[in-house]
């Protein structure tokens, strides 16, 4: 919950550099990374993402991570890979150094890693802190880094020729010093002293910071007074309420005191990692990690309503009929065969209506011609209406389809009256007069209204329709003659 408030503040242009700022104590726990658990940290510099880094047009920031100096807990004894020399001074992301007896680490810690956020705050110089590995060597003396950025190819200082001397250091009068320097001895007021000073000092800030965190008295910063603006506003206000109860529910938990609670935390967050894991694990295997299940219910539900599933999701009648479609939208056809549309016309029209069905192209003479019965033309219409029905219960089911596209997509009347005047035995040059549509698409559209008539066929048979039967094979062989149904040369 914490790491969301932070990420939703730190990303935001209202008051992330007032809460996340250098100088900030925060509690962090990585116990399985670090061994720390509500270690006070102070935050020394913030990191942002590549994508997100500020631009001069103000372009959005993005905190990726902080660089905090943390206090290590007292069972901390040392790592030799990691600590680094015994005298105080500057160390690097990933060192541990020691100070008024006590270990602490300069670690990048991530927003999710941070527990709470104090109202501490300090006022510090983070280049006395630690040193940034792109900065390069710090804490040397003017000579020494003039030396070395001539020596990696920076630009040297330009000397004139008139003067030989010009840019080297004249001598000081107090010989001791100057031999003191020579010698390698410490000035008492150099950088190193300052740098010391400050850590002694950021480090007795972390330390009460502790001891307060172990008397329960940590004044926490208030993280309500920066959710001011926001689509989410109102859900992160409620998270922030329910930080502040848990804050004060784990308080009154012996277990929160504990010595030894980075111990068994680490054991804890193995645990919760873990079954973190198998549950991510177990939803890939699961149903809900398709992408397309939440479809397969919605239509699932909707055959349910259709009446082609049974209360245990059997097929029953109406969907084996529908499992003998496949040239077309088997829907439509099972609730024409069902609603008994076919039965009350002749074959010749049977197969008129149907090529409604297999006709693909969109064309200009999808309107109804006069010169067709007025039987086909009811049934025509019978047809769009139960299509118009299958979309909208579809689309009440949760599925994205709508009613008129469904309509449009699945019916299409072009070649209703061609068809009808080829079932009667009109020849093919003249059926050509009566569209636009290619001879290609007509003879395509035929054939495959041939495949369709046996499909039907089987679905009468299904039904133990008899009289449907015989239709359907009168119907087959009305539109099976002539140039149509000629052996191809390509083929034969």
């Amino acid at each position: 919950l914490n790491s969301e408030l932070l990420t939703f503040i730190a990303n935001s242009s209202d008051g992330s550099d007032a809460v996340l700022q250098p100088g900030r104590i925060v509690l962090v726990t990585a116990a399985r990374k670090y061994g720390i658990v509500r270690a006070p940290a102070m935050i020394l510099a913030v990191e942002f993402s590549s994508a997100g880094t500020s631009s001069n047009d103000g372009g959005t920031k993005l905190v990726e991570s902080l660089i905090c100096m943390v206090l290590l807990p007292e069972t901390y004894t040392g790592d030799e890979g990691k600590t680094g020399p015994s005298e105080t001074k500057t160390l690097s992301v990933g060192e541990v150094g020691s100070s008024k007896q006590r270990y602490y680490g300069i670690y990048k810690i991530k927003l999710d890693q941070i527990l709470l956020v104090t109202a501490t705050k300090k006022k510090i110089e983070p280049n006395l802190l630690y040193t940034s590995k792109k900065s390069g060597q710090t804490g040397g003396g003017h000579a020494h880094g003039h030396a070395a950025s001539a020596f990696f190819g920076a630009k040297p200082v330009a000397r004139s020729v008139e003067d030989p001397f010009a840019g080297m250091m004249a001598r000081s009068k107090n010989k001791k010093n100057d031999d003191d320097v020579f010698f390698g001895k410490k000035k008492t007021n150099g950088p190193s002293s300052s740098s010391e000073s400050a850590i002694e000092s950021a480090m007795g800030t972390l330390l009460d910071a502790e001891q307060q965190e172990k008397a329960l008295k940590t004044d926490l910063l208030d993280l309500m007074d920066y959710l001011k603006r926001g689509n989410d506003i109102v859900e992160l206000r409620r998270r922030g309420s329910m930080i502040d109860e848990l804050v004060v529910q784990a308080r009154c938990y012996q277990s929160h005191s504990h010595p030894n609670i980075e111990k068994y935390y680490t054991v804890l967050e193995r645990i919760h990692t873990l079954q973190e894991r198998v549950q991510a694990l177990s939803h890939l295997l699961s149903n809900e990690s398709l992408q397309l299940f939440p479809d397969f219910l919605c239509k699932k539900a909707a055959l349910k309503t259709l009446g082609y599933l049974d209360e245990n999701e059997a097929v029953a009648v109406k969907g084996r009929v529908a499992c003998e479609v496949n040239t077309c939208e088997s829907l439509i056809v099972t609730e024409m065969v069902f609603e008994g549309i076919l039965n009350e016309l002749e074959p010749t029209e049977i197969v008129a209506a149907l090529s409604s069905l297999v006709y693909q192209q969109k064309s200009d003479d999808d309107e109804f011609d006069v010169e067709i019965p007025e039987t086909l033309l009811n049934c025509c219409q019978r047809m769009k209406t139960i299509a118009m029905n299958l979309g909208q219960l579809q689309k009440e089911h949760g599925l994205d389809v709508d009613p008129i596209d469904y309509t449009e997509s699945s019916l299409k009347f072009g070649l209703v009256h061609v068809v009808y005047e080829w079932a009667i035995g009109v020849p093919f040059s003249e059926i050509t007069q009566l569209t636009t549509a290619q001879e290609g698409s007509i003879v395509r559209c035929i054939t495959r209204l041939d495949e369709l008539c046996r499909e039907v066929r089987n679905c009468a048979r299904v039904v133990g329709n008899p009289t449907l039967y015989r239709k359907m094979e009168a119907a087959s062989t009305s539109i099976k003659r002539d140039i149509v149904f000629a052996a191809s040369l390509y083929v034969s």
